[in-house]
């Protein structure tokens, strides 16, 4: 059997680690569980990670930060409302795909304050904010959208929606109305 790739064996443990914490919890799991789930020991497992909140804060950025400067970098060409739009669409798809796992980091919250990772979320909204800055809106009407735009994202972690043709409709009518903002 031949051996995995060094980065390939992360991205298997970090997969796995996921699956462990989406089904019992941060708290709940233990490094065992997670060498267990990935097929390897838990020696092999500290060769690549010194932590459990190593595992952790390594399995959420990829969600959390790396897809959205992804979608932003995607859009950068997009008029302001094409890339509102791409951004929204994308967002919510990612939670409605993964609301699971985004709902444990929502529950997990506390530990992620305790590890310094409330920089995530103050993360995701600069960036957010940023591009908002950068389609034309500014001023009190920049926390409203803001707001707006976190508000119905976060709604797909409670109602997950599969048809992308709903989807659309969706962001279709919250960016129609962000764009009527900003044109006033």
């Amino acid at each position: 059997m031949e051996r995995m790739k060094k980065e390939d064996r992360r991205i298997q443990i970090l997969e796995s680690a996921m699956k462990v914490f989406v089904d019992r919890g941060f708290s709940g799991s233990t490094t065992l569980e997670i060498a267990k789930a990935a097929e390897i020991s838990e020696v092999t497992l500290f060769r690549y990670f010194n932590t459990k909140q190593e595992i952790f804060l390594e399995g959420i950025k990829p969600i959390l930060i790396s897809t959205l400067e992804g979608s932003i970098s995607t859009s950068s060409d997009l008029s302001p409302a094409a890339k509102l739009e791409y951004i929204l669409y994308e967002r919510i798809s990612l939670i409605s795909n993964n609301y699971k796992i985004i709902r444990l980091i929502l529950t997990e919250a506390p530990l992620l304050s305790e590890l310094g990772a409330e920089n995530f979320m103050n993360r995701i909204l600069q960036i957010l904010e940023n591009m908002l800055i950068q389609i034309g809106v500014t001023g009190s009407n920049k926390e409203f959208t803001l707001r707006l735009l976190m508000g119905s994202i976060l709604s797909f972690l409670y109602m997950p929606e599969s048809d992308s043709e709903n989807l659309k409709k969706y962001v279709s009518n919250i960016v129609t109305q962000i764009i009527k903002d900003i044109n006033k």
